[in-house]
């Protein structure tokens, strides 16, 4: 029996930094209450490993991250995530005095500027992104010249100033690459600025270039991630001979999918911890011995 765990896997460095951000706080602030306002990073066990050091997660996706603030007590000291948020977030914590670190990812920092730069041109932003996700909201927020464009929906108005193409940083470069095609052929005069980030794609190529001869390929990572759902549509198109599963951690393997087989892969997206993956290999060896 072959098992391979795709590299690279464990946090990506944006994650490995909200984290660390998050848990020197509260390190630092014992007797303080610390808060991650929304989902720090869309990993369960990551969020599980904040709740063990003392730090609350207020999160409701039927709550904008502004709205969220209303169960923020006053003397908190509020985390902000790694996807990144609208303007009217900071302003209201600063209107309540509340005291607020940021977590956003460089990556996504960015991303951010380059609309920024292009909305102060006066330029038309088609933002690539998933709707109602974290980072796309932050986005948008950003300016009303920025509008979502959904890869498996693409809807284009008839007219836009100069427009620019970015996408969300976690989407899937060949879907990527056809919706551009597809706006390219549609209005002819755009451009585009490269913004799928390192961690993602590196692990999108190791599932392009994994053997065909694998015959299970495990997809780890959370229910909410972008980044490992992206990971999952991968392996099944590059590898339609092989079982795909996506779980969240080892407690989500059955034997009965690891009988007969010679050949195993591990895939995990960017916010899944490194001890989960190495623990779904030790589960599957476990249960074939």
């Amino acid at each position: 029996m072959k098992i391979e765990i795709l590299e690279p896997f464990g946090y990506c460095a944006g994650v490995e930094r909200a984290m660390k951000m998050a848990l020197e706080v509260k390190k630092a602030h014992q007797d303080q209450e610390v808060v991650v306002l929304g989902m720090l990073v869309h990993n369960e066990d990551a969020l599980n490993e904040l709740s063990k050091a003392g730090i609350t997660t207020i999160y409701d996706e039927n709550k904008s991250l502004v709205e969220l603030i209303d169960k923020v007590d006053n003397n908190a000291i509020v985390i902000l995530t790694a996807h990144g948020h609208s303007l009217a977030v900071e302003e209201e914590l600063n209107h309540r005095n509340i005291k607020f670190i940021d977590a956003t990812c460089p990556f996504v920092t960015l991303t951010e500027n380059v609309i920024k730069k292009a909305v102060s041109e006066n330029r038309d932003v088609l933002y690539l992104g998933k709707k109602n996700h974290p980072e796309a909201n932050a986005a948008l927020s950003i300016s009303n010249k920025v509008h979502l464009i959904e890869p498996k929906n693409v809807h284009l108005e008839e007219k836009y100033t100069n427009p620019l193409v970015i996408s969300q940083t976690t989407f899937s470069e060949s879907e990527i690459a056809q919706t551009i095609s597809f706006i390219k052929d549609a209005l002819k005069e755009v451009s585009v600025s490269e913004s799928i980030c390192q961690a993602s794609t590196l692990r999108q190529n190791a599932l392009k270039n994994l053997s065909k001869d694998v015959e299970l390929i495990y997809v780890v990572g959370g229910k909410n991630s972008n980044n490992t759902k992206t990971l999952f549509e991968i392996a099944s198109s590059t590898h339609p001979k092989a079982k795909v599963l996506m779980i969240e951690n080892a407690n989500d393997i059955n034997k009965k999918d690891l009988l007969g087989l010679n050949y195993i892969a591990i895939s995990s997206g960017a916010s899944t911890p490194r001890e989960i993956t190495l623990e779904v290999e030790n589960k599957i060896k476990s249960l074939l011995n």
